[in-house]
Parts: C-alpha cells; sequence; structure tokens
C-alpha cells in the first residue's frame, strides 16, 4: 500500500509540472508600461495566475499555464505590480476557452473589461522572436531584414562624444543600464554606438574608425557592461541595433597591419594591405580592386575595405553572425554605406538574418535612396535622409508646410524601407564642415527651438516609417515624446501606413491609419483646432496636435 501511494503521488507531480505555452499580442493594451498575466480557472474554485508574461518580440508575449486548465483570461496589469494579482488589473479579456492548437490571442479593441480578440496559431507567417545577451542562446533567423507593417519606434541612444556629458547627460553603458525600464516604456529598438574596441590615433570617441572587431570593450565601457545592457533591455521586451563600421577601419601603424580578428566559431581572420582597396590612400602594397563605392568612396581617414575580395566578404559574413549569435544583438545600422557598394549588405544581412537592418547612405534625393534600396535587394531600410532635407530643412524649420508632402520615401512609394530621422549624432553638436542640423547650425544650439522641435517629432511619429528618436529630443522633450509614441502605439501606426494629406502656407494636417485606428496631424496655424467628433487628445503643444 505504501508503495501505491508513492506511485500516485509521483504521477500527481508530473501532471502539476505539465504546462501549455500561450502568447499575447496585446495590440492597444502595449502602451504605458503594461504587465500581461494569465488567470487560469477550471469553473469557480480550481484556479491560479501565471507568471507574468514577457516579451519574445515587438509585438507579442508569452507565458505557461497548466496544462490540466482550459479557460483563460488575459490580464492587463499595472506596471508597478509586484506580481499578478485583480487588484492591478487595468484590462481584462471576456473567460476564454482554448482548444485545438491555437495557442496565440490577439486583443482587438480596449473593451474595458472584456476585450475582444481572436485565437490564432503562434508561428504561421513568422516565429518566436530572437534573444539577446542573457536571453536565447539561438537567436531567431529571419527571413527579411525589413519588418511589415513594422510598428516599432527606435532610440538613437547616443549622441556626438556622448561619452562625456555634452550637455544632455553620458550614455555609456552603466548610464544606460540605470534607464532601461523608462526606456523600454516608450521604445521597442535602441540603437546603440559602435562597441567595438576603436582606433587609438582618432579624435573620435564614438568608435567610427575601429581597430579590433572582436573585442567589445569601448570607450562606452567594458563588454560586460554591454552584455549587462543588452541582456536588460531584452528582458523589457527591446531589441537592441548595432552600429556596423566596415567601409574602413584603422591600422596599427602606417605600415598598413592589422589586429586580428577573432570571431570564435564563426571564424578567425588575419587581415593585411592586400585586403584595402587599390586606390586607398594608404602607402603600401594594396589589393586589386578599386573601391566600388556609389557615393563617398575613398574615406581618406582610414584604410578602406575592398568588398569585392572574397577573404573580407567572409570577415564580414562572420562577423554580423558573431555580433547576432555572442553578442545577441537583433540587428544593424550600417555606416557610411555610399563607401562601398549597397549590394554588398544584402550578402551580409541574408547571411546573418537580423531581425533589421538599416543604412546610412547619405543623399537628399529620395530617387537616389529608392535606387540604393533596390541595389540591396530591398533587405535593408535606409535614413531618410530626403525627409529630412525636405521636410524637416526646408519646411517645418522654414515654415513652408507644402514641403512636408509625400516627402522623402513615402513619395516613392517606399515609406517601408524609411528610417525617418530628425537631427543625429553626425548632424548636432559635432561642428563638422559644411554638416549642420535642420536649423542650419551643428553647434546644438537648434534643440532649443521647442515649437520646431516638438513639430517634427509630431510629424515623424504620425507619419509611417520607422521613426527613430534622438537622444539628446528624448532628454530635453521627454514628456512630449512620450505622449507622441503612445498615440502612435495607441492608433498602431506603422512603416506601410495610409496618409491622407493637405498643407498650405502656414499648416499642415493628415489623417494617418493605423492597425488599430487613426491619427489626426495638425501642424502650424492648423494646431488650434479642437478634436475631430470621435477623436482624443493625444500629444498637443506649440504648433503641433495629435488626436
Amino acid at each position: 500500500m505504501k508503495k501505491s501511494i508513492v506511485i500516485i503521488l509521483t504521477l500527481f507531480v508530473a501532471l502539476s509540472l505539465s504546462a501549455r505555452t500561450l502568447y499575447l499580442a496585446p495590440g492597444v493594451w502595449a502602451t504605458d508600461g503594461a504587465k500581461f498575466a494569465i488567470y487560469y480557472f477550471n469553473g469557480s474554485t480550481d484556479n491560479g495566475w501565471s507568471s507574468f508574461m514577457t516579451s519574445v518580440d515587438a509585438d507579442t508575449y508569452k507565458t505557461d499555464v497548466p496544462d490540466s486548465y482550459t479557460s483563460v483570461i488575459f490580464v492587463r496589469l499595472n506596471p508597478t505590480a509586484s506580481s499578478p494579482d485583480w487588484s492591478a488589473k487595468w484590462n481584462q479579456t471576456e473567460d476564454l476557452t482554448i482548444s485545438g492548437d491555437n495557442n496565440l490571442y490577439s486583443i482587438l479593441d480596449w473593451g474595458g473589461d472584456k476585450s475582444t480578440g481572436t485565437w490564432s496559431v503562434y508561428g504561421q507567417g513568422g516565429g518566436e522572436g530572437g534573444g539577446g545577451g542573457g536571453g536565447s542562446s539561438d537567436p531567431q533567423d529571419y527571413s527579411t531584414a525589413v519588418p511589415s507593417q513594422c510598428t516599432d519606434v527606435m532610440l538613437q541612444a547616443f549622441y556626438w562624444d556622448s561619452n562625456t556629458d555634452k550637455g544632455f547627460g553620458n550614455t555609456q553603458w552603466n548610464t544606460l543600464n540605470g534607464q532601461v525600464d523608462e526606456i523600454a516604456q516608450s521604445f521597442q529598438m535602441v540603437w546603440l554606438p559602435p562597441s567595438g574596441y576603436p582606433n587609438a590615433f582618432t579624435s573620435s570617441k564614438l568608435g567610427y574608425i575601429p581597430q579590433r572587431y572582436s573585442y567589445q570593450t569601448s570607450n562606452m565601457g567594458m563588454s560586460g557592461a554591454l552584455n549587462t545592457l543588452i541582456s536588460n533591455l531584452h528582458s523589457k521586451g527591446v531589441k537592441v541595433i548595432a552600429d556596423i563600421v566596415i567601409n574602413h577601419a584603422g591600422n596599427r601603424s602606417t605600415a598598413c597591419d592589422f589586429d586580428e580578428q577573432d570571431f570564435g566559431e564563426y571564424g578567425k581572420f588575419s587581415p593585411t594591405s592586400k585586403w584595402i582597396t587599390s586606390n586607398d590612400e594608404g602607402q603600401c602594397d594594396k589589393g586589386s580592386n578599386p573601391d566600388d563605392g556609389q557615393h563617398e568612396a575613398n574615406y581618406p581617414a582610414a584604410r578602406d575595405w575592398d568588398h569585392k575580395n572574397q577573404q573580407v566578404q567572409q570577415m564580414f559574413r562572420a562577423y554580423l553572425k558573431w555580433m547576432k549569435g555572442v553578442m545577441k544583438y537583433d540587428g544593424f545600422r550600417f555606416d557610411y554605406c555610399g563607401g562601398y557598394h549597397t549590394s554588398h549588405i544584402n550578402d551580409y544581412v541574408s547571411n546573418a538574418k537580423p531581425y533589421f537592418s538599416v543604412m546610412e547612405y547619405w543623399s537628399g534625393d529620395a530617387g537616389e535612396l529608392k535606387s540604393r534600396i533596390d541595389d540591396a535587394g530591398r533587405n535593408t531600410l535606409t535614413f531618410d535622409f530626403a525627409n529630412m532635407y525636405t521636410a524637416f530643412r526646408d519646411g517645418i524649420a522654414s515654415n513652408n508646410y507644402n514641403k512636408l508632402l509625400n516627402s522623402g520615401l513615402r513619395g516613392q512609394g517606399y515609406s517601408k524601407y524609411a528610417c525617418t530621422f530628425i537631427d543625429n549624432h553626425d548632424t548636432f553638436q559635432r561642428g563638422a564642415s559644411g554638416v549642420t542640423d535642420i536649423c542650419g547650425k551643428g553647434d546644438g544650439s537648434s534643440v532649443n527651438n521647442a515649437s520646431v522641435m516638438l513639430q517634427c517629432n509630431a510629424y515623424m511619429l504620425s507619419l509611417p516609417g520607422v521613426p527613430c528618436v534622438f537622444w539628446p529630443h528624448w532628454v530635453k522633450y521627454k514628456s512630449e515624446i512620450k505622449k507622441m509614441i503612445h498615440a502612435r502605439r495607441m492608433a498602431g501606426i506603422h512603416s506601410e501606413s495610409s496618409v491622407s494629406e493637405n498643407a498650405g502656407g502656414g499648416f499642415y494636417e493628415a489623417t494617418i491609419q493605423g492597425k488599430y485606428g487613426s491619427v489626426i496631424l495638425y501642424l502650424g496655424s492648423s494646431a488650434s483646432k479642437s478634436a475631430p467628433a470621435g477623436y482624443n487628445e493625444g500629444a498637443k503643444g506649440s504648433g503641433y496636435a495629435m488626436y
């Protein structure tokens, strides 16, 4: 008899440990840093709470419930909740029955205490999102680095030489680690500066002349602090974008000798002067291929890699796979893409299969940007310099709102491939010759023009594309930008949203359709208009209103 009791207890423990993973696409619930959990039950007495759901990609959360339960309620909770509890509830679904293979529930409306949604099978048309530092040891491979109908908002988490405080705080790894919770409430991606070891002879502290890609200690901090930052961001559902500088590198001496690049299981490489372009400025025995850059070729401050060289190609395929597989970055921002043919980006991205890719091709010609995207196999976005110059510099900053109509890559039908931005580390405060921000200055003073800066952010955060908020703007206008992002997320505005717009000499008006609703944007003299029937105020201030 005693032996039988032991067997029964063992079977009970095994049954209680059997669990099923359920997924939630929170949709309009995914605002204000909300947490999510599942209340599971059988009848009215046998019930319990799951743990908090954890993010698996930009739009999906998961947790486990015991297999023995077939009735559940998805619950949206206050972000201050320490554990799932009805007292912390913001919203809930109706009582739901799990059936068949259906394991993903997608929220369709707010619905108060009875939000509605639909069941489907998680993973159809996609897969579980990639992990990161401290996350999955086998990051997700994506079929394309251009997410469809992308609802993400990205933060450029640095500015020029922001390893020290240049007026907007420093952005070292340890500093950013202390701000992860706040960042995660508004952003789904964070772009970090180059994290490899920088050349010691360059004046830049940001690492834009790299020397050893495989040694991840920089002026921003030690590699351990970087690993912690990536892990902490991933734990909050935020993807991390690496800055990839592969047009050029710093050599160890005037003889064009280079550091070994050791990417572990992905490969070890010993570059020589034969790996640089034949028309590089370096005085040494060079390779046989000239620079194939479509623009900005022959970077004079460093040695230019020959991307036609198969050994160079192998090295950078290994580098990107190592950055994704070992460092746990989710995507890449490619620096100085006018210096090498953008077809190489398609090669490297297709091999690494990241979640996201965006290139810096510095041209104000939207047609040229479109062509470079096509050269890259439409497997990357590009920063929309055409939109920056036309809509922001020549438009809002010049009080000419007609320039906002069909601006940049949107006018080419390529909003899906547009990473929209206002200023960046190059245009702001750097003081480089001939480089200015949208207000025609390079000293950083333009950030104090609140009306212009907030109108530009309201336009960027209302329109399609993948918007990238600049760190000094975030620091200076945090409360206003938070409201703008909230409004965008509530409506589900995405990279391919449709736009109906109108403009005159002193005003701009647009209606942008999202997944869950629409945003009406008023700029200039129209900003004094009240909310149209059926709309609520999302963000409003001097010269702008989002409803």
